[in-house]
């Protein structure tokens, strides 16, 4: 029994990245049932013609936002690609003609990799896109099937446990649908009012790129703490090639965005949606990415949305017998 949990445990490190995606795939059916819901409850609509609905629904939103904005986005995003480099050479090049400047060169030298600097490490990201994109689509696809049969997959998955503690598995497996529901709900929330002020914010100080920017700002918006930091320095250091004044309006730009999320949007809306304590999620995207890399970051968050609600419910509840903080 102890060598087959330690090959069990092996398999799922081993595979990791492939139930990674499978997470990636269950937040797709999340999304897909949170925009069927209003359609079922208030337009007594089949459970099947509502996922139907809301998956044209989403479709034509994405086709309508590539329509409009994707080949102004897509411009953007390649002349951002050639920006960022340039605009980072002729900074290093204003750094080096003082004494500080070259004193904080050399000191970024120790956060460059061995072959190469930041610029070319994340020019070689930028060649993964194929195999992220073929991701993307499996875990599309798998949402889908997700989305359309779930009582297929959670009854398999129920049918694991020991037949007493069955009941008690489907209620949390329940509770943690719920609690994903309404994290992405006001996550997608987030990254959409962060992304458009961001955007319009960097267009109006005059920031080449504005729209790429804010979609970077927006997607950013995904991974607390971290993602937000490193979708800001992009836009700095591109208002940075133009001016001191353009680089303090930006940095205000990215400013009043973060502060408007962190102090109006979240204590009034996603706060009532999924709590989730600041410290605890910052030591788990640290703690994903040490273990699971970029997929581990990407999915920190969800991943701690579950495991609250699992120690809540399992071990709170179920073993200390503590029941009064199971609102919270």
């Amino acid at each position: 029994m102890v060598l087959a949990a330690v090959a069990a445990a092996l398999v799922v490190w081993r595979l990791s990245d492939v139930i990674l995606l499978a997470f990636g795939a269950v937040l797709v059916a999340i999304l897909l049932h949170a925009v069927a819901e209003p359609l079922i409850r208030r337009v007594r609509m089949s459970r099947r013609n509502a996922l139907l609905v809301a998956v044209l629904v989403l479709a034509a939103a994405i086709g309508a936002t590539l329509w409009l904005f994707g080949q102004q986005i897509g411009q953007q995003m390649a002349a951002l690609g050639e920006l960022v480099p340039r605009t980072w050479a002729a900074l290093k090049t204003r750094l080096l003609a003082s004494p500080l400047g070259a004193y904080l060169l050399q000191d970024l030298q120790t956060f460059q990799r061995p072959d190469g600097a930041l610029v070319s490490w994340g020019s070689r990201l930028i060649g993964q896109w194929a195999a992220a994109a073929a991701a993307a689509v499996i875990v599309l696809f798998t949402g889908l099937y997700l989305a359309f049969n779930p009582q297929t997959y959670l009854g398999g998955l129920i049918r694991l446990a020991p037949i007493r503690h069955r009941a008690r598995m489907r209620e949390v497996l329940e509770a943690c649908g719920t609690a994903l529901n309404r994290w992405l709900v006001g996550q997608l929330i987030s990254m959409v009012l962060v992304g458009v002020s961001v955007g319009i914010g960097l267009w109006f100080v005059g920031v080449p790129s504005p729209f790429a920017l804010g979609v970077l700002a927006g997607l950013g918006q995904f991974v607390p703490v971290v993602g937000p930091m490193a979708a800001t320095l992009p836009g700095l250091v591109v208002a940075a090639g133009q001016d001191l004044e353009t680089l303090v309006w930006a940095g205000v730009v990215y400013l009043a965005a973060a502060q408007f999320e962190a102090n109006v949007f979240t204590p009034l809306i996603l706060r009532q949606m999924v709590e989730l304590p600041m410290a605890v999620t910052l030591f788990a995207v640290l703690a994903m990415g040490v273990l699971l890399g970029p997929l581990g970051v990407l999915f920190a968050t969800p991943l701690t949305v579950v495991a609250y609600v699992v120690v809540r419910m399992l071990y709170v509840e179920g073993v200390l017998g503590d029941v009064a903080d199971s609102s919270s």
